[in-house]
């Protein structure tokens, strides 16, 4: 193992400055990925509004909304005392009011039917669409009714108006208008423009970049690379763990400033973490891929477990690497198989998931080599069963002497051992203590 030498000071205060580079990269990164995957993806957009309209608080507010336009858009207490009888045309009023209650208790039970809930999901790719258009510049008018980017739900109107029982002219007379959500106006356009070509650009060069900095550290730290590479791990963790942070400030000042009473207050909290599940998702991939970073200069490392572990692992790393990979290769099939973030789900992050295991096992086994050149599968299982003994004699169990001329045998054996480095001092006296069967010797 190489030994650890003090870096000069301006390597080691160039080390530094990558490690924050980095970490502001990435944080950077982070968010643009996620508003390239959110924003600039029309399935993924039509994907995150269904998953709002699976939560019970949106599905009210939009209720409310789609009746509140019937009623704007349509006298239906003059449609309700046309119907009536002329003494009964007095009750209208009530009539349409109680109406009212009772369609917004239905359309939000429609707006849970997988018919109301696909037209939704159709409405908002389709925005999507034209706002991604606009994004890139492919779109040759704003909208077809007016300089703004707008959600057109008059499809799902028109069909809860029909589901509600409600007179058949009534839907005849609500104006195009009617059901539509403006996401925004013409004067923002041009900054839409500009903003989705950075992000589309930055969501590939700031996370080569981060990593381009932390590969450049390592590089630069020869002699202390180990420790460098844990650096880099935290880096990441340190970049995700922000992100995760600042999401949940700025998401208390957007509900705040979005809610102004606080019956809607719940909605907004749905539609902000909604909104922005995606970005948590990155945040969390971006830790996890940092976390590999860490166990991998933990395992290079001089704690006395790490060395323990590669000093028993030495003779498979070194002499069987088929047994190495086979046990590798089903360690990651089964993160794969069971997902814990998205990243693990899609080809190319996993393909470079493989490539860095695939380096980091490469690495371990060169360390193992020079360290443990001569290990055997036998000096393992001496040093395990020195351990035992060991952990017996901690317990206070008693071991029983052997024969003088085997002790001899094992005296001489463990004495190669210790020579060797398959054994540290500990368990060389430990074991020793046990062929006398007396308590063991402190190292």
């Amino acid at each position: 193992m190489a030994e650890h030498v003090r870096l000069p000071r301006r390597r080691r205060y160039g080390v530094r400055a990558l490690f924050v580079a980095a970490t502001i990269l990435a944080v950077a990164g982070i968010f643009a990925v996620f508003a390239n995957r959110q924003l600039l993806n029309a399935d993924n957009w039509a994907n995150t509004s269904s998953a709002l309209l699976d939560d019970q608080n949106v599905r009210t507010q939009i209720s409310d909304f789609l009746v509140d336009q019937v009623y704007s858009n349509v006298d239906v207490q003059a449609q309700i005392a046309g119907a009536l009888p002329p003494r009964l045309q007095r009750l209208s009023g009530p009539a349409a009011n109680g109406l009212q209650t009772l369609a917004e208790n239905r359309t939000e039970k429609l707006l849970g039917r997988p018919r109301v809930q696909e037209a939704w999901k159709t409405a908002n790719k389709l925005t999507a669409q034209q706002f991604i258009a606009i994004a890139k510049g492919n779109s040759r008018a704003i909208t077809q009714s007016g300089n703004a980017v707008v959600l057109d739900l008059r499809v799902v109107l028109l069909d809860l108006v029909r589901r509600l029982g409600l007179p058949g002219t009534l839907a005849g007379k609500i104006p195009p208008s009617a059901g539509r959500i403006k996401v925004m106006s013409g004067n923002q356009i041009q900054t839409l423009q500009n903003g989705a070509s950075a992000v589309n650009g930055l969501s590939l060069v700031l996370p080569a970049l981060s990593l381009l900095c932390l590969a450049l550290a390592v590089y630069l730290a020869r002699g202390r690379r180990r420790e460098t590479l844990l650096g880099s791990g935290i880096c990441l963790i340190i970049a995700g763990a922000v992100v995760l942070i600042g999401r949940n400030v700025a998401g208390g000042a957007v509900v705040d400033s979005l809610a102004k009473t606080d019956a809607v207050r719940p909605a907004a909290e749905a539609v902000w973490a909604t909104g922005t599940g995606m970005l948590h998702d990155v945040a969390q991939a971006t830790i996890v891929g940092g976390i590999p970073l860490i166990i991998a200069a933990w395992l290079a490392g001089p704690t006395k477990l790490a060395m323990g572990f590669r000093r028993n692992a030495a003779p498979w790393l070194r002499e069987r690497p088929g047994v190495t990979y086979g046990v590798v290769a089903a360690l990651v099939l089964l993160i794969i198989a069971w997902g814990p973030i998205p990243a693990t789900r899609k080809l190319i992050p996993v393909l470079i998931m493989i490539g860095l295991v695939i380096i980091g096992v490469e690495a371990l086994r060169r360390q193992v080599t020079e360290e443990y050149p001569t290990s055997t599968e036998e000096d393992v299982k001496a040093s395990l069963r020195a351990a035992i003994a060991s952990a017996r004699g901690r317990n206070g169990h008693r071991t029983t002497p052997a024969p003088a001329a085997d002790r001899l045998v094992s005296l001489e054996r463990l004495s190669a051992l210790h020579d060797s480095g398959a054994l540290n001092d500990e368990e060389f006296a430990a074991e020793k203590a046990a062929l006398k069967g007396g308590p063991p010797v402190p190292a």
